[in-house]
């Protein structure tokens, strides 16, 4: 019999409850949400709530994490509370979930979506999912096989505020798979994780020209000769989308000059250059301010909190 969503969350619950691995559930959330770190959080909208959090940590415990033998927390809450063919049933299913981010497609609202990464595709049956996420949004989720097309999503989804442009889609599953870890440290507005020691610069210049002078040399050292241009191309490259407050479809601007990213990490590092630009551009609607200079006025004026 397959897993059904209440066997998924009395696994899970086994998972956040049980004294038996209660030591090594400590550690995986220390190193998931990188207390380790002095660097602060900044979660987007209802992302840092305490509720969603747990719920992000506790998919990313019962089934990614490995305990020192190799089998995954939800394995021995199976244990615990199946017997038999069932028990076989979860166990089968339980080494099978995957991890994966895509693109939502054909939203049948009130029952389910379809999720796809270049070329597979993923029918998920989620009601609950299925009335908020609009066509081309990003999810990232940890899905459960229950016959040969359909899948469940296990706790912790997270649907991305952001559409997915032509770019991105082409190389999600080469490029643009961030583990549970790693989406985490996205959400935190944080790039750090313990096994790794790449850090990616954010910069923060205070002029447009800055901005586009460290662009170019960044650029010209990698020989991606799509990013040098002068700040006037720049801001006619930029204003179109920053009118808008279009970053994704930028993100794809960008993708499309820079050719092809080689890593995540190498996507964010021309993004987070890109930004850079961004929030220095000038607006001719906003009195040739650029965003960072709104946003310095906007902390001078606000009222003093005791």
């Amino acid at each position: 019999m397959a897993l059904t969503y209440v066997a998924v969350e009395r696994l899970a619950e086994w998972c956040s409850k049980s004294e038996e691995i209660a030591d090594v559930r400590a550690k995986a959330r220390s190193d998931f949400f990188g207390y380790y770190g002095d660097e602060p959080t900044d979660y987007p909208g209802n992302t840092g709530e305490l509720n969603r959090r747990e719920r992000r940590f506790l998919g990313y415990f019962a089934f990614s994490f490995e305990l020192p033998d190799g089998r995954r927390p939800s394995e021995l809450a199976a244990i615990a509370f199946l017997r038999g063919r069932e028990l076989d049933t979860a166990l089968k299913t339980i080494r099978t979930v995957r991890y994966v981010t895509g693109v939502a497609s054909r939203i049948n609202p009130g029952r389910g979506f379809y999720l796809q990464m270049e070329d597979e595709g993923f029918g998920i049956e989620s009601s609950a999912l299925s009335r908020t996420i609009e066509k081309g949004q990003l999810v990232s989720a940890h899905l459960i096989r229950t016959s040969r097309d359909r899948y469940l999503l296990a706790p912790g989804w997270v649907a991305w505020p952001i559409m997915a442009g032509p770019g991105i889609r082409g190389q999600l599953k080469s490029v643009f798979q961030p583990d549970p870890i790693e989406v985490e440290r996205f959400l935190q507005g944080r790039v750090h994780r313990p096994d790794r020691s790449d850090q990616i610069e954010r910069p923060e210049d205070d002029t447009l020209q800055a901005a586009v002078a460290r662009m170019s040399e960044a650029a010209r050292e990698a020989g991606r000769t799509g990013l040098i241009m002068s700040p006037e191309e720049w801001q006619k490259v930029v204003l179109p989308y920053l009118r808008r407050r279009d970053m994704s479809r930028f993100a794809d601007e960008l993708h499309r000059r820079a050719a092809k990213f080689e890593s995540v990490a190498d996507a964010n590092k021309w993004l987070a250059l890109a930004t850079n630009i961004w929030n220095n551009t000038p607006q001719p609607d906003r009195g040739g301010k650029s965003p960072n200079q709104l946003l310095r006025e906007a902390r001078r004026h606000a009222p003093r909190q005791l």
